[in-house]
């Protein structure tokens, strides 16, 4: 059987998505790799193989046990040693083999439980071609509650349950993309974008800044404005305070479109998480509780249009037809002077939650993909850090 790749799965398909949790009680590495098959029987696409061809991970069902918990020794670590230097912990495990998925030769689903000197650490990494992070949260989630015997409501995997890119002709794309402004990456713009992305991705460091969840909840009091605008909010304010020159600041969020648009809805198993610029320019200088205040707003009005359902059939139409138009300008983000702040909350995914049945992780590790910014809380009731990556970073840290 194929599981054909969306335009959503093809754009992250050089991407890994991943997490590790730190535990005091290891959970049991037979009752894991038990709810692993169980797993792998719900879903048995993640033990096929991807074909470059067909633009397919390709499976049989049933599907034959390829899902394996490795399992190693990193007793001469303490836990106490992770979570100090986050840096270290991605360097003790083997990295996802991405090019080995993309040539077919290993499944999208890898899985470490390693020992420590006391508890032990489960490193979970995935091709991000085969899901986002609803969909990791939620596989993981899955695991663990058969793992401690539950029953578990499959997700749904249907890809033709995605906006059709021929829905509307390469011409009438062409045309509405012109209309609306989209930014045109002709030669220069895309040279600019892809040196500065290159520029980004080499830049491994972090900068983290931890805000105190009694600190976020009276800038919401303050403010009426959600979590997500609050911490967007300091964000954008951190960042603007280290560009002198900058004043407004535009503002691009990773959005879960689910529920967003007609039939799709949580259960759907996949990627459908798209980039969303908010339609102004925002005061970086404005007191954080105004900020967050107006924030909000332009979020609940962008996500309250009926153009997010007209952007993401021609974001994806366009990118059918490789018409080289954009809807956001994406090099006037990770670069040196940006005048765009790019967010991915994952606060939404919960991580600092999953527990096996012996009790609530110590830690949750975040990714290390690059992103601009993102916010994470690593324990739960602990404060959130807002983690700036790349050229961000290097900003921040002057």
């Amino acid at each position: 059987m194929d599981w054909k790749l969306s335009n959503f799965d093809l754009f992250s398909l050089n991407m890994t998505i991943k997490d590790a949790w730190i535990y005091d009680t290891a959970p049991e590495v037979e009752k894991m790799q038990k709810a692993l098959e169980q797993l792998g029987a719900i879903y048995p696409h993640l033990s096929g193989r991807y074909n470059e061809q067909r633009k397919s991970v390709v499976f049989t069902q049933p599907a034959p046990n390829q899902l394996k918990l490795i399992t190693a020794d990193l007793s001469s670590h303490t836990i106490d040693e992770l979570i100090n230097h986050p840096g270290l912990v991605w360097s003790l495990v083997k990295p996802y083999d991405i090019k080995g998925f993309k040539k077919g030769k290993v499944a999208p689903f890898s899985a470490t439980l390693a020992k420590l000197k006391e508890g032990a650490i489960l490193y979970v990494q995935c091709a991000h071609a085969t899901m986002d992070g609803h969909s990791f949260m939620t596989l993981m989630q899955q695991w663990a509650s058969l793992y401690q015997g539950m029953e578990v409501s499959p997700m749904t995997v249907n890809q033709e349950l995605l906006p059709n890119p021929q829905s509307i002709t390469k011409d009438a794309t062409l045309q509405r993309v012109q209309q609306l402004g989209w930014v045109k990456m002709g030669g220069r713009q895309l040279f600019k974008m892809l040196f500065n992305l290159r520029r980004n991705n080499k830049i491994k460091q972090t900068h983290i800044i931890e805000v105190p969840i009694d600190e976020i909840g009276r800038i919401k009091e303050e403010s009426q404005a959600g979590t997500n605008a609050v911490l967007s909010a300091l964000a954008m304010k951190h960042l603007a305070a280290h560009l002198p020159n900058t004043k407004q600041m535009k503002m691009i969020m990773v959005t879960d479109l689910r529920n967003r648009i007609d039939g799709v809805d949580d259960s759907f198993f996949g990627n459908f998480s798209q980039a969303l610029p908010l339609g102004t320019n925002f005061d970086a200088k404005l007191d954080t509780a105004k900020l967050a205040a107006a924030i909000e707003s332009q979020v609940q009005a962008t996500l309250d249009s009926h153009a997010l359902a007209e952007q993401l059939q021609l974001s994806i139409s366009a990118g059918h037809y490789s018409l080289p138009y954009f809807f956001f300008d994406p090099s006037d983000m990770n670069c040196s002077k940006p005048g765009t702040i790019y967010i991915n909350n994952q606060l939404r995914m919960m991580a600092c939650l999953l527990d096996w049945g012996h009790g609530l992780p110590r830690y949750a590790f975040p990714n290390d993909l690059v992103d601009m910014v993102k916010f994470w809380q690593p324990v739960a009731e602990g404060p959130v850090q807002i983690i700036y990556g790349g050229l961000a970073a290097k900003i921040m840290s002057k």
